[in-house]
């Protein structure tokens, strides 16, 4: 190992702070409006520092073995660009069955694998590696032996430190993502439930209204979901309504899952929704409306705020704003 354990977490940190620098100021760019990039809450990215990491671990002894850097440059770059790919094609992987959802996707791009790695962002690693092997590093090496000979223990340290606010960050940031699969399922569910009821009002006999319902409701029986009770309740109930009193009931049931579903998005927490709008290419297994949903919801609540008068306004509603 060509650094001590310190150091290589102290270049962990460093690199991934600086990968959050970069993704911060292209996504805010592009979404015209300040976005915290990274799966975690603090200024970071992890993803970055592992693979400059990686990279800097392989490719150090290349660099010190040829002496001629443009000898060294080719090998550099082949390295970098299939172990950063590799790398970034097993974090989506692992973060799509971890999550059930894909955090980033670029199936947009001509050339890609899978939607995970494409062929430019590819490219790209092996240039970052050249910049950060014989650009970047060497003035972080120079930084890191100060760091030693100001005090011999600093190092350790920082790193310490680093470690334990990283891995408090990580358990709250898998902890929200979690929370963000519950909510998207919550969503999910009053969708279905509005669908399901708007639906029944085309059907043309009580009958076959009823079936339509219980075939729904039956689902979320099976799954032992405590809406279940309620939902039982309610068919037992319409079977003894008349079919224009039925019809008039489900405008009105489709109108409370309606307001339930907009009080769920409503109610969005901030950290979720934080970590939602880092990503705003992520896409849900099974490519549900939920994610479409609550942009659109925060996309309508921006626009709103724009529309407000400055110094406010005394008929506006501060919990408008989830």
């Amino acid at each position: 190992m060509p650094y001590p354990l310190e150091d290589i977490l102290l270049y962990f940190f460093f690199y991934s702070f600086c990968g959050w620098v970069m993704e911060t100021i292209l996504c805010s760019v592009q979404e015209r409006r300040f976005v915290n990039r990274g799966f975690l809450n603090g200024p970071i990215c992890p993803i970055y520092g592992c693979g400059i990491l990686l990279l800097m671990l392989a490719l150090t002894p290349v660099r010190d073995h040829i002496g001629n850097p443009w000898l060294a440059l080719p090998v550099v770059y082949v390295v970098g660009t299939v172990l950063a790919s590799t790398l970034e094609y097993f974090t989506s992987w692992a973060m799509e069955k971890l999550f059930h959802a894909r955090w980033w996707d670029y199936s947009h791009y001509r050339v890609n694998w899978n939607g995970r790695i494409c062929l430019p962002i590819s490219l790209l690693w092996g240039v970052l590696a050249a910049v950060f092997l014989y650009g970047v590093h060497p003035a972080v090496e120079s930084l890191a032996v100060r760091l030693h000979e100001a005090a011999d223990w600093l190092p350790g340290l920082l790193a310490g430190v680093f470690s334990l606010l990283f891995v408090v960050d990580l358990v709250i940031s898998v902890h929200v993502a979690r929370g963000i699969g519950s909510k998207l399922d919550e969503l999910d569910k009053w969708s279905e439930l509005i669908r399901a009821h708007l639906d029944s009002l085309q059907l043309p006999t009580k009958e076959a209204v009823i079936g339509r319902l219980e075939a729904v409701y039956t689902r979320y029986a099976q799954n032992g979901a405590r809406l279940a009770k309620d939902l039982r309740g309610r068919a037992e109930e319409w079977r003894s309504l008349s079919e224009t009193a039925l019809r008039r009931r489900l405008a009105d049931a489709a109108e409370e899952w309606k307001k339930r579903k907009e009080s769920a998005i409503a109610g969005t927490r901030a950290l979720q929704r934080r970590m939602l709008q880092a990503f705003p290419h992520m896409n849900r297994q099974g490519g549900t409306a939920a994610l479409q949903d609550l942009r659109e919801y925060w996309k309508a609540q921006r626009e709103k705020k724009k529309e407000r008068p400055p110094h406010g306004d005394p008929d506006d509603n501060p919990t408008d704003e989830p």
